[in-house]
């Protein structure tokens, strides 16, 4: 996603977002008070929003759980905003779904995906512009492509992260999925690439932990993974959700 093209509607939503955060009284906790990071001059502010749902989800109830594995919280954001190079403040909130990062710069407004550190990153430098931000969205997406050539697969191929033990119940049903998506063909009559890496295999599961470690935190849903854009499905996913998703990937668009 562009998020330095602001469109009305998301700016409304976000706006509403940010009042509500800070004025309804959405979040029920409060932020990190020791941030050690200095806040850009103005009007700048960045948000780590937690999902209140998250907070004790049953990880037996199918869809529950979906993103709410991330490990953030108020001790970590400190170490966060040194990654990215401007503090960042932690909320738990009932106003998301997954977790999400709202920044307010120059006047504008967004909301972007936060459940990985190189996505808050990835906000940060294209809406606002931050230098290290940037810096570290590019030297991690670097890393991530050369990782996973190491695996004999490029940054266009789909990974499946699933896991074929008792802990992940969606897994069965999303791998049929899968292998029908294997079975259909790109404009070009090529098939749609998918890596299986199985954390009950754990030489396939490798590519996991060495190449995308965000999701290493995941065991219980099943993902879909681009390398090359660091997007992911997470949880169940129709066949048109797949194929969609992996056209996306092929052509490495964001939204």
């Amino acid at each position: 996603m562009d998020y330095r093209v602001v469109s009305g509607v998301l700016a409304v939503v976000c706006l509403f977002l940010a009042a509500y955060v800070f004025v309804v009284g959405g979040p029920v906790k409060s932020v990190v008070v020791n941030n050690t990071v200095a806040s850009p001059s103005g009007d700048f502010g960045a948000y780590y929003l937690y999902p209140l749902r998250c907070v004790n989800c049953n990880l037996n109830e199918p869809g529950q759980c979906d993103y709410c594995n991330s490990f953030y919280d108020e001790r970590v954001m400190d170490l966060v905003s040194q990654d990215v190079g401007v503090p960042v403040q932690f909320y738990i909130s009932d106003a998301v779904k997954w977790p999400g990062i709202l920044v307010m710069s120059k006047g504008r407004v967004t909301l972007g995906d936060a459940r990985k550190r190189i996505n808050i990153a990835q906000t940060l430098c294209d809406f606002a512009g931050v230098k290290k931000s940037c810096e570290y969205f590019a030297g991690q997406m670097n890393g991530v492509r050369e990782c996973v050539k190491s695996f004999g697969i490029d940054e266009k191929t789909l990974v499946y992260h699933t896991n074929t033990g008792k802990d992940c119940p969606a897994c069965a049903k999303t791998g049929s999925v899968v292998e029908e998506l294997k079975a259909l063909n790109y404009d070009d009559n090529t098939k749609y690439a998918v890596f299986t890496a199985d954390r009950a295999v754990s030489e396939k599961g490798k590519i996991i932990t060495q190449c995308l470690g965000s999701y290493d935190n995941n065991p219980t849903v099943p993902q879909l993974i681009c390398p090359g854009t660091y997007r992911d499905l997470t949880g169940e996913f129709t066949l048109s959700q797949a194929q969609e998703f992996a056209d996306k990937c092929v052509e490495q668009r964001y939204a």
